[in-house]
């Protein structure tokens, strides 16, 4: 095997690693983590569902019902790769079902049902990250010397 063929193939596996530990994150993951994931986490209800074949991408329509994360918002425009749907095993939402939607600092969306019991820990997820109290900043010792 040529060393052009190797490098493919580890491209490729290293693709494939990525995609299983996405789809493995958007099925299963607890809700923490996608508070640390995403800059941006909410539920929405899906009002519009476009395929783009050829640019291999759906684009999803939401309506946004509740924001656990980040900047409040009334709608988004999702473009997910349609072959996402497939290699996670996630159905492609239809009009009208809940979805969590969550968007990470380098633009990656994540979609995934949402049923009425994960919505609820959520909630306290995020309630419980208000609660906490904010790091204290450390002040400089009267008559230290900013560090440089």
């Amino acid at each position: 095997m040529s060393l052009g063929a190797h490098l493919l193939a580890a491209a490729v596996a290293l693709f494939l690693a990525g995609s299983a530990h996405a789809c493995l994150f958007a099925r299963d993951t607890q809700p923490e983590y996608w508070f640390e994931w995403a800059r941006a986490l909410f539920s929405a209800d899906v009002t519009g569902v476009e395929h783009d074949r050829q640019k291999s991408r759906d684009v999803i329509r939401v309506s946004v019902v509740e924001t656990f994360k980040g900047p409040e918002g009334a709608y988004a425009a999702l473009e997910i790769p349609n072959r996402m749907w497939a290699s996670c095993r996630l159905e492609r939402p239809e009009v009208g079902a809940r979805v969590l939607v969550a968007l990470n600092p380098n633009g990656d969306a994540l979609l995934v049902p949402l049923t009425a019991r994960y919505t609820d820990e959520l909630r306290r997820h995020a309630s419980l990250l208000k609660s906490e109290p904010a790091a204290p900043e450390k002040a400089p010792k009267s008559g230290a010397r900013p560090s440089q």
